[in-house]
Formats: C-alpha cells, structure tokens, sequence
C-alpha cells in the first residue's frame, strides 16, 4: 500500500507553501498598515477609531469596540465598527461593556497594560491609563484565540498606549516616537523567522499580482431538509408515548396515541341518536304497513323520509368523527429517528392542545442543507456573486460547532428576500444551501460556521474591505445631507 503523502507532487508542496507564506505576508501588510495609522494619528479619538475599524482585520476578529472608565465610574463605548455613533443602550453595547468591566473586577490592579483573559474567544485588552481614565479594547472572535494572534494583539495595544501616552505629554513629539515604536513593534522572532520567506513571497507576489478570494461570513444551523413534525391533532391527554428522543422507528409504527374525552362524549351521543332515529323509522314502517287511511300514510310517509335524512345526516357525522378518532393516534410516514427532548416527561398523562408540537422525525437517508444569516453590510458582495450568471461557483465553507475540525463544503442555494432584526439588534439576511451529504451523525439545529465565497478581489480592498465600506457610505451620506 503506498502512502498518500508520496503522491504529493513537488508542484502541488511548493503551491501549499506558497499559500501559507501569501498569508504571512497578508498579516505583515495589514499590521503596517495599522501601525502607520496610529503613529500618525494626531487625536486620541483618531488612534481608537483605528484600533475599533481596523485592529480585526489583522488580528482574525469578528468585531471590536474601544471603552472607556473615568475615574472608576461606569464604562461607556467610544468607537466601534464603522466608527459611527454608538448607542449605549443597545443590548450588544452593554453585553459588551459589561464584559469589559467584569474582567477588570477580576484583575489584580497592578496588572500591566495589555494582558488580557481568553474566555468564549472574547478578548479584553487594557490600552492605557491617561489622567486617571482607563481605556480598553474588546476583540470578538468567532475562534479560539491563538498564541501568536494574542502576542500580536498584544504588541498592537503597547504601540497604542505608547503614542496615547506621547500625544498626552508633548503632542509635538510623537510622530518620531510612534515611528520609532511601530519598526520595533511587531515580535522580534516571528520577523526574523520569516524573513527570508517573506521576501521571495513578496518578490512572486508583486509579479504576479494575484488577487484573493473574498470570504464573507455567516453562521446559522444545519437542518434536514426531509422530516416529519408531529402535532397533537385534538385536545387530550396522552395516554401511550412508545418512542424517545434517539429512537429508530419505521413506516407505520405508533409514535403517540391520545384519548379525547370530547371526542369520546360526541360519539356517544351520535350513536344514541343514530340508534333512536333508527328505531322510529321501523316503528313508523311497521305502522305504515298495517295502516289503511290515506291521510295517515301521507303523514307517515313525509315523517319517514324526514328520518332517512336524519339519518343519513349522522351517519355522516359519524365518519367524520371516526376519522377524527382515528387521528389520535399517530404513526411513522417513513423509516427515520425521533427528535425530542424529555418526550415522556412532557407528555405522557399530560393534557394537550390542539395544534401543540410534539416531536420531529428526521428520515434515515435525509439529505441536510444550512440555514444561514449573513449581515445586510456584507450582502451586495453575495448579491452580486449568485446574479452574475456563475451560481454554481458560489461554494460555501462550514464547519459545524460539534465537529470543528471537519470543514465540508456545498453550493449556495437560495437568497431570502426579507431581512430580520436578531437579539443583538443587527439586521441579517436568511440564506440557504444545497443538500450536503454528512460524513457523521449530526443533530437538526446544531451551530454551523460558514464563509461564503464571492469571487476575487484586489488584496488590499480583501483587507481593508470594512474600512472602504465606511468609507462609501459617509461620502454617500454627505452627498444626501
């Protein structure tokens, strides 16, 4: 049996390692690029717009916010994402600052500037301490934080404080300081490490000139996209729950049977009334037969023909109501496993409405597809990727929350049409995938992580993307106003 690792050509190891230094060299460029920005900001207000804007681009972060605490009073935000505004009253404003100042109540006072605590991959850095008001930086991301992305955030925010700090004692001065600080603020090894690979990577790539690939990312759920839900039919109780969450059931077995008393109170007094009007129409025929008066006969004959559709009338009703009897119980459609939490605990000799949600049953051979939100800021670059004719070339990435380490990969399906505000008070946008065959037994509703491939970019605008959509969007709104 021969190795997989033998049929790796030379072309294909010299690509790979091509790639990864094309990353390094990405990370370098944006954390010049963030340097300069700060060494040369001449406002403090202008150093924490850089670290809120563009601090999460190099630094693999989601979202970032710079807050602030005047001589131990409550924390406030000063800037965010896309440097606007902010309202302190929004849910993920004060779940952000609330956050900040629980882990300065857990952090020893004499704790230096730009450690942090690494919890739920949110990052919290102290930047500087000016005239007895702290200011922080909390970085979100949607994976653990790394070593090397912690030595680097770090290193970011010692630069900050230290031109925070030359801007407070001699304004003056600090565009050499900063200068000074930002050629040594990036880690002395990793520089020296990869320094002659940088250089040839720089060398191909600026010959090349290859653009990247512009990754937009969402999360949602994995759902399948073949199941049966199960509603209470009627009002009852239940009275038989032969299946659990996990349980393997096949075409036609009973999954719940239920008991109306209702339903059993109609059927009683359908039947007695169907036996009584039964009885009179043979009474009235045995009369009619042994009467020989003309107008006794007409007058027996408009009674019984009054009866037959009574009759006729209940008998109806009473196949109505069987099937409505008939209803509570239910069966499997198709072979599949039961999805429900605490069925027996929640059911069993409970009394249910109708219409109430039971259980869900997943088809053993379903295919499954994601459910994804994509911010509204982000989706004209998805917008444009699916109408441009090449729809099959828009692939999405995923990983789920269970099974981090297996990527997987399937083709944009569908764009919602509607977009919704969600607890954090960002508009989203629903879209959904092709089936995707699964590699291992994952749940209805598990998390998933996903990017959404949008075609090539130039690098710096891959980078740079959410500073120039800032950016657009002010001279729009200074255009209108």
């Amino acid at each position: 049996m021969t190795n997989s690792h033998h049929n790796i050509t030379a072309p294909e190891l010299l690509l790979a390692e091509n790639q990864r230094l094309r990353a390094d060299l990405e990370l370098l460029h944006a954390l010049q690029l963030l340097h300069q920005s700060i060494t040369l900001a001449t406002t403090p207000a202008q150093i924490h717009d850089a670290l809120a804007q563009d601090a999460p681009v190099p630094l693999q972060a989601h979202t970032a916010l710079v807050c602030q605490q005047s001589e131990r009073g409550p924390w406030i935000a000063l800037t965010g994402p896309g440097g606007a505004q902010l309202n302190q009253r929004a849910d993920a404003v004060q779940h952000t600052l609330n956050t900040v100042a629980q882990h300065f109540r857990q952090t020893a006072p004499d704790t230096p500037a730009g450690t942090a605590t690494n919890t739920t991959h949110t990052l919290v850095l102290s930047v500087s301490t000016i005239a007895q008001q702290t200011t922080a930086l909390c970085l979100e991301s949607l994976t653990p934080w790394t070593p090397r992305r912690l030595e680097l955030a770090n290193a970011l925010v010692r630069h900050a404080d230290h031109c925070l700090q030359a801007l407070a004692n001699s304004p003056a001065k600090t565009t050499a300081a900063a200068a000074s600080e930002a050629a040594t603020s990036v880690p002395a090894a990793f520089a020296v490490r990869h320094k002659r690979r940088l250089q040839m990577a720089a060398v191909a790539l600026v010959i090349a000139l290859l653009p990247l690939q512009l990754k937009i990312p969402a999360a949602g759920v994995l759902e399948p996209v073949n199941r049966q839900r199960l509603y209470a039919p009627e009002s009852g109780i239940v009275t038989e729950l032969p299946v659990s969450d996990g349980h393997s059931v096949q075409p036609g077995d009973i999954l719940v049977r239920l008991r109306s008393d209702d339903l059993e109170l109609q059927q009683a007094e359908l039947l007695g009334a169907l036996a009584e009007s039964q009885a009179r129409l043979s009474a009235l025929e045995t009369a009619a037969a042994r009467s020989s008066t003309t107008l006794n006969a007409l007058s027996v004959e408009s009674e019984q023909a009054e009866l037959r559709a009574r009759i006729l009338s209940l008998e109806q009703q009473r196949t109505v109501l069987q099937r409505r009897m008939e209803s509570l119980i239910l069966r499997a459609t198709s072979a599949g496993t039961v999805i429900g939490r605490d069925l027996q605990q929640r059911f069993v000799g409970r009394p249910l409405q109708r219409g109430q949600l039971l259980m869900d049953v997943v088809a053993a051979e379903s295919p499954w597809h994601l459910q994804l939100d994509i911010a509204e800021t982000d989706l004209r670059h998805v917008l444009s990727a699916f109408q441009n004719g090449s729809r099959a070339a828009v692939t999405v990435s995923y990983f789920t929350e269970t099974s981090p380490e297996q990527e997987r990969s399937t083709q944009l399906a569908s764009i919602g049409t509607a977009a919704e505000l969600n607890p954090r008070g960002e508009w989203k946008t629903r879209i959904t995938t092709t089936a995707t065959p699964l590699t291992t037994a994952e749940r209805p509703g598990v998390g998933v992580q996903a990017s959404v491939s949008c075609g090539r970019r130039p690098l710096l605008y891959v980078l740079l993307r959410r500073a120039f959509d800032v950016a657009r969007r002010t001279v729009l709104l200074q255009g209108v106003y």
